[in-house]
């Protein structure tokens, strides 16, 4: 249950976009670590991620192909925290040149993962190979992880193998027909000339994610000597190229995609604009679920809490209902010329919408409501003393936000998007307490982006509605609304990031390029392509504290954090940390 009566600071930050001295192209659990220090010298409490499961060829972290695998990406690879790695392995592999060309402004994920899963693969074999017996301690606790993990493990491994056995493709209904469940795969072991290899395999990924659990739980013990909490991120849904549906189809709808509503909001492509996003996700099968007593995701979100303080459960409104799509996101661009006729005529009658059921009748509006809370209340269960935080962005029917007050789950308020009948930008003072406040998500443009795409639109021939924006703005920043500012000032960011702080909300949360004032973009909704979960950051986060313009802004920043009474009550309230 959240306290409110704590008021917070947090910062979010992917973890792909950390930058820290001797990383190797990609943000790690180190400088994760770093990022902890970071917030516990600034007075803020909470650091939050997204997901860090395991990601396939999109790199996008809520396509994961696990929902409890931890993505080796994420590693850093050090002989002290990584058993059998050796300094001489990383050398040999990881030499000058290499190094060079990973630093960059954006995750090289074509480089990054081979060069990664090479260092893990030759530290594994140096592990096995040294002598390590199951009576010593590194590999007697090895065989203990794999033993206490098997719920998951042992579906995850096999069909980890299985991918690099079908040329990297996750795509398991396109493997061979004896490979396309654990049953069918293990029968086929059994007389296969494979089965060594893929033994060898299987417990080579299961060496990953121990060397991963290891690290991220003394990420989370690191967190806790800091008294910093970490908010990860629960997606909605899971890859329908996941192990996890592999392994338990009977719990998944896969005839139907899971995915979003045309928005107004996002205009990045012709078929969101059209259609919606289509995010591939299968649908769940709730009855089946509940005859199991929502094993799997009792354990999801056991598996999440092990790690994090809190979770944000990304698109909340899917527990009441889904928009979805009756095809995969692979048959999108057949689909974007048609129209509705020509679409139901070709998937025999069926068209995008809301599932179970839309909202329309009020009868079953009653019914979306009431099946959501109840799901809810298993998530609120599973997660035992953590946090629940709820992402209620988009069509957000007007049941929601009532339900989650009554059960105490915080949804999100970004305060331009809350207005009055007038339009007008509602008062700082009057939004929910029991709320997360932030000016972006990953999803979003950054606030310096925003307002000047604001000012550009303002000094167009078609003006007039922008101006009136930005006058509405400044009044909300208590600013002139007769002389706003032509550019992105400091003074400008002190009112932004002034104004979210003096809110009521329970937690005030800035992107990190929010607090810094950058123009970094993590992802662009409807978009594919590299620029998505790549963006690094320019420098590390020690680098700003301590280098101009980014430290006064900092220095600003846990000032005003102190002013607005934002400081736990665990921590020494008479200075700043």
């Amino acid at each position: 249950m959240i306290d409110t009566s704590e008021k917070l600071a947090g910062l979010l930050v992917p973890a792909f976009a950390l930058r820290r001295n001797g990383d190797l192209g990609i943000g790690d659990t180190q400088a994760v670590k770093e990022a902890i220090d970071f917030c516990a010298g600034n007075n803020t409490a909470i650091l939050q991620l997204l997901p860090i499961n395991e990601t396939g060829g999109d790199n996008s972290p809520y396509n994961a192909i696990s929902s409890v695998a931890l993505d080796p990406v994420l590693l850093t690879l050090a002989p002290d925290v990584v058993p059998g790695l050796t300094q001489e392995i990383i050398d040999r592999i990881a030499v000058p040149a290499v190094l060079a060309s990973l630093n960059s402004a954006a995750v090289d994920y074509t480089k990054v993962k081979p060069l990664k899963m090479r260092l893990l693969g030759e530290a594994f074999s140096n592990f096995r190979d040294t002598g390590l017996s199951k009576n010593s301690g590194e590999a007697a606790n090895f065989h203990r992880f794999q033993e206490d993990q098997k719920d998951w493990l042992s579906d995850y491994t096999l069909f980890r193998t299985l991918i690099d056995a079908n040329g990297g493709n996750p795509s398991w209904p396109q493997w061979p027909e004896h490979q396309r469940t654990p049953a069918q795969a293990k029968k086929w072991l059994e007389t296969s000339a494979e089965k060594e290899n893929v033994e060898s395999g299987r417990e080579f990924f299961a060496y990953v994610q121990w060397v991963a659990w290891l690290q991220w739980n003394e990420v989370r013990a690191h967190a806790d000597r800091h008294s910093v909490r970490l908010m990860g991120d629960i997606p909605f849904g899971v890859s329908r190229y996941s192990s996890d549906v592999w392994a338990n189809q009977h719990l998944f709808d896969l005839e139907w995609s899971g995915g979003a509503p045309p928005e107004t909001w996002f205009k990045d492509d012709p078929f969101t604009a059209k259609w919606g996003q289509n995010w591939g996700l299968p649908l769940y099968q709730w009855v089946e679920h509940e005859k199991e007593n929502f094993s799997w995701w009792r354990q999801r979100v056991a598996k999440s809490v092990e790690i994090f303080h809190y979770f944000r459960i990304d698109h909340v409104l899917g527990f009441f209902r889904i928009y979805s799509f009756p095809w995969v996101p692979e048959l999108n661009e057949k689909f974007l010329p048609l129209t509705e006729e020509e679409a139901e005529e070709l998937t025999g009658g069926r068209l995008p919408g809301f599932k179970p059921r839309s909202d329309k009748d009020p009868e079953d509006a009653k019914l979306n409501a009431e099946e959501g809370q109840a799901l809810l209340q298993v998530i609120l269960s599973a997660a035992g003393k953590a946090g629940v935080v709820a992402e209620d962005l988009g069509m957000v029917p007007d049941y929601v936000r009532p339900i989650l007050t009554k059960m105490g789950i915080p949804g999100f308020t970004i305060p331009y998007w809350e207005r009055s009948a007038d339009q007008e930008l509602k008062s700082i003072k009057t939004l929910p307490k029991l709320s997360l406040a932030t000016y972006a998500t990953h999803d979003h443009q950054p606030l310096v982006s925003y307002y000047e795409d604001l000012v550009r639109q303002w000094h167009s021939k078609e003006g007039h509605a922008a101006w009136i924006d930005v006058q509405r703005l400044m009044r909300f920043l208590g600013l002139d609304d007769e002389d706003p500012a032509e550019k992105y000032t400091d003074e400008l960011h002190h009112a932004f990031v002034k104004a979210l702080l003096e809110s009521p909300c329970w937690l005030a949360v800035f992107m990190i390029t929010e607090l810094l004032a950058t123009k970094e973009r993590f992802n662009a909704p409807g978009t594919s392509g590299a620029s998505n979960w790549s963006t690094r950051m320019e420098h590390p986060l020690d680098y700003c504290a301590s280098n101009s313009p980014y430290k006064e802004r900092i220095s600003d920043f846990a000032l005003l954090v102190k002013t607005t009474k934002r400081l736990p009550h665990a921590w020494q309230v008479g200075t700043i940390r």
